[in-house]
């Protein structure tokens, strides 16, 4: 019985985060990589991913900060959890691209979302943050001042779509953290590279209908 407990406890291991997913909880930056932007968290023994765009303004972790944080699955990784609302970090925020970025601009837009999908061929998926779930579909040339890595918070205004009558897609898109001249680093193309998505956007609420499914 002893055996049978213990093993169903290790099951529950990954999981097991004080505060997870309902309140703050605080940690120790264990890595941290600027050229990426970004790194992990130790919290109680257990692993955190961290990226500088959910860090406090100007400012990124290094390893031993003490961090104070929200926890929320990933979103291209559900199974694995990202810190939110960081901070505590003592490090100046340094860009990935290296000089002559200055990191995302603020933007003027009237929606809010998560970035979902970026590929490489410049078009991808952003979450709305209204409670609807919709991904709108959007194109590094409707990005202003920068574009999006997975998982940054962006702001836009909707407009009819240029390919799909009838449905909307995201333009005057701002807070990405990478520049506009960077492409395949990084995450991008990652479980969402060109090609695959058919398989991956064919679901619920796409405004964009089935880019990427040929015909």
């Amino acid at each position: 019985a002893a055996a049978a407990a213990a093993a169903a406890g290790t099951a529950m291991a990954p999981m097991d985060i004080p505060a997870a997913q309902s309140g703050t909880s605080t940690g120790t930056c264990s890595s941290f990589n600027s050229a990426k932007g970004y790194g992990f968290i130790d919290v109680a023994g257990k692993t955190i991913f961290v990226h500088n765009s959910d860090c406090e303004a100007g400012k990124q972790p290094k390893v031993g900060d003490l961090l104070t944080f929200t926890i929320e699955p990933r979103i291209n990784n559900p199974e694995q959890l990202r810190a939110k609302n960081v901070t505590g970090c003592t490090a100046p925020r340094e860009s990935a691209a290296g000089p002559g970025f200055a990191g995302p601009v603020e933007g003027t837009g009237a929606h809010t979302g998560a970035v979902k999908a970026f590929g490489s061929k410049g078009f991808g998926f952003i979450t709305l943050e209204d409670g609807s779930g919709v991904d709108v579909f959007f194109n590094v040339k409707d990005c202003v001042g920068s574009k999006p890595a997975v998982g940054d918070k962006v702001k836009f205004d909707l407009i009819d779509s240029k390919n799909k009558p009838g449905q909307k897609q995201a333009t005057n898109i701002t807070g990405g953290t990478l520049p506009l001249d960077q492409w395949g680093k990084g995450d991008w193309g990652k479980g969402n590279a060109c090609g695959g998505w058919g398989p991956m956007w064919g679901g619920k609420g796409m405004m964009e209908g089935n880019w990427g499914m040929g015909g």
